[in-house]
This record gives C-alpha cells, structure tokens and sequence, in this order.
C-alpha cells in the first residue's frame, strides 16, 4: 500500500518529500533539538542531506511505513516516522519485518509544550496497528530524554529495556544509557477500545 496521508485532531501529516528538506535540514541544526539524538551535537550539511535521504527512503522496504512531515494549519512543525526495522541486526539493509516498527519524531522547539509530540505519535501508532495490521511498534532515545520518554508513556509504550553503549564522542548524558519504549497492538486495542 503506498504511503497514506494521515490525520489527527490539530495536525495533517504528508508523506515527505524532497521539498521538505529546509525543515529536515532547521531540525537536524538546532542544538536543543539534537541534544539527545546521534552525537548529541547538530549535524553538518552533509550530515543532513543523508538524514534527508534516509527519511525519503524510509517507505522505500515495507509498503505503508515511512515518514511523515505534520502541518498545523499552513505550518511545517516536524516530522513522525514508522522506520522499517532489519530482522537480522547484524544485516540492517536487508529482511525488514513486516510484523513491527521502529517509531520517532522530531519536533522544531517553537511548537514544543504543546502536545503535538503526543498527539502526533499517538496518530501514528493507530496508523501502525489499525491501518498497517502491525504486532509491534517501539521508540528508543537516551535515559536522559525525560521529554521524549514522558511522550512514549502517555502513548501507552512501556520501558522494555536499558542498555550501555560506548560512543567515540559520547554525547553529555549518554553515561546514563538509552532506553527502548514498546507497545503492542493488544495492548494498544485494550487502551483504546473504552470510550472516546
């Protein structure tokens, strides 16, 4: 199935395209955005033309998933991705599962506190499960991300996992570990099948 655009209360989500690499580009070079992200440190213009690539790929291995670019209004405010995730870790450009995915946003600072990040996660999990038919979905980011971590669990996504890796140039925070948050489409039915 191609790539849907998707809807939620306050926001509309189009599948990325080429002309949205000003926003990827703002997004990939502020230094609180990326505070908690790759090297915890805003990425060069290389660096952000192979983000770039990378998200506009994204659709390209399981049909429906991809990345998103949400509007408020006439306004680009981030973008939201259903990654495709590898089902051999050890050949992560090859055999993507077709049962789970990995999810994440990026959101510019002038719309944080506003619950967008929320509101648009929240949209994509019931893109992933209800249109997509997917088991699994999960999110990961550094135990120091309370925000991030605050969004993961207001969405229903449970802490599955604490790791350590050892960074060339850690990033300020990562001593700390980074975290993996999940939620299945049971558990995702059984929190929203009361009343809306």
């Amino acid at each position: 199935m191609p790539q849907a655009t998707l809807h939620s209360a306050r926001l509309k989500f189009v599948p990325l395209a080429q002309e949205h690499y000003a926003l990827t580009k703002e997004l990939d070079q502020d230094p609180e955005v990326m505070r908690h992200i790759g090297f915890g440190r805003p990425l060069t213009d290389d660096e952000t033309k192979q983000v770039h690539e990378w998200l506009l790929n994204s659709p390209t291995s399981i049909p429906g998933q991809g990345t998103w670019v949400a509007y408020a209004g006439d306004e680009a405010i981030g973008w939201w991705i259903l990654a495709p995730t590898p089902i051999d870790k050890d050949k992560p450009t090859e055999n993507f599962s077709t049962e789970r995915s990995e999810t994440g946003y990026r959101l510019l600072k002038r719309f944080w506190g506003r619950g967008y990040a929320t509101e648009g996660s929240r949209e994509l999990l019931r893109h992933a499960f209800q249109d997509l038919g997917l088991a699994e979905v999960f999110g990961e980011t550094m135990t120091v991300n309370t925000a991030s971590r605050a969004v993961m669990a207001k969405c229903g996504m449970n802490h599955v996992d604490t790791w350590f890796n050892t960074y060339p140039t850690p990033p300020l925070g990562i001593e700390e570990g980074e975290v993996r948050y999940r939620i299945t489409k049971e558990e995702w039915k059984a929190q929203t099948s009361g009343p809306q």
